[in-house]
């Protein structure tokens, strides 16, 4: 069996998606994310509230993000090898697409949840670029 994983890839996808995440919700749509899923944060307190009920702060959050962005990384590689993805601009492609079904499903959700579109905006958009960069790191790093 013929094993097409740059490992080295993988690694760099789940890195630049991290840091992308940690900007896009950290940075730069952070109150907006934030009004949108009810939180709160006073200045003067690392505490944050849901709600108005006192959030728990475990790092459980965290470490399931980083396992999924691996299991993201794999699941593109693997559709990357399938549609012969291998450079940059097709694999730009092949995750915008993904990116944008991610978005419909989001989309769907906070519909039913009757949460603000503006969190729908914020978490999408964040999808579409989080699997057009995999996918363009990827794609470039393709084993020919």
């Amino acid at each position: 069996m013929d094993n097409k994983i740059n490992w080295m890839a993988i690694l760099a996808s789940v890195v630049a998606t991290m840091v992308i995440g940690f900007l896009w919700y950290g940075a730069i749509f952070q109150n907006q994310w934030m009004a949108g899923n009810g939180i709160t944060a006073y200045e003067d307190s690392t505490i944050m509230y849901k709600n108005g009920a006192e959030m728990d702060m475990s790092f459980t959050p965290m470490i399931v993000n980083i396992i999924f962005m691996f299991i993201y990384a794999f699941i593109m590689n693997w559709l990357l090898n399938k549609l012969n993805a291998r450079n940059l601009q097709s694999g730009a492609m092949v995750g915008l697409a993904v990116g944008v079904t991610h978005l419909m499903n989001i989309m769907v959700g906070n519909m039913f949840a009757a949460n603000p579109s503006s969190l729908t905006m914020v978490d999408g958009s964040y999808s579409i670029v989080l699997f057009t960069v995999m996918g363009a790191i990827l794609g470039a790093m393709q084993k020919r």
